[in-house]
């Protein structure tokens, strides 16, 4: 017998914990909630943040050259070839420039937007699995856990987190079990 159709799924671990979370009635909602950055933090890790800030005029020579910006952020996407979190950053910041934004307004646009994006994204193709593998109102209560996760999460932050740190890994990217005897589900 299987553990669920979580095991299965055809997506990183971290999205595998992030639905196993949204499943599992002993999971509380502050723990799907705390299972979503993690997971989105881990698919941005390799996203080019820092070939973006500079794409989008971030720094010294912020006024300079905002002709070529669009062209720079097309030459990006041979950076992050095959990479659905960085291509959704690119075309996020290519946005935030047609709306006339430019350096960390629009770096910071283009962030939040992106990770809105792959999580709508990991959701919609964790709950088709789950249409495939399990009952239809175990999908939906899998859905409705992990839209409650994100709209408890506070994407602004997590988006300066991931700009400040462009490519460091650090102890938030990982998913703390509480397996111990005192770590079970409150009563």
């Amino acid at each position: 017998m299987s553990d669920g159709p979580h095991r299965s799924l055809p997506l990183g671990k971290h999205w595998k914990n992030l639905a196993e979370r949204a499943d599992k009635a002993a999971y509380s909602a502050s723990e799907v909630s705390e299972a979503l950055p993690v997971a989105l933090r881990r698919e941005f890790r390799d996203a080019p943040f820092e070939q973006l800030k500079e794409a989008l005029g971030v720094g010294d020579q912020a006024g300079l050259f905002v002709a070529e910006r669009p062209e720079q952020l097309d030459a990006l996407r041979y950076a992050c070839a095959g990479s659905a979190a960085g291509n959704a950053l690119i075309d996020c910041a290519k946005e935030a420039l047609a709306d006339g934004l430019t350096g960390e307004a629009a770096c910071q646009r283009a962030a939040e937007g992106a990770l809105e994006e792959c999580a709508r994204a990991n959701f919609r193709s964790i709950e088709e699995h789950y249409y495939r593998k399990a009952l239809a109102h175990n999908a939906r209560h899998v859905r409705g856990r992990m839209e409650e996760a994100r709209h408890g999460s506070d994407f602004s932050a997590l988006a300066g987190s991931l700009l400040e740190g462009s490519g460091k890994r650090g102890p938030s990217e990982k998913l703390v079990r509480h397996d111990g005897i005192d770590a079970g589900p409150e009563l």
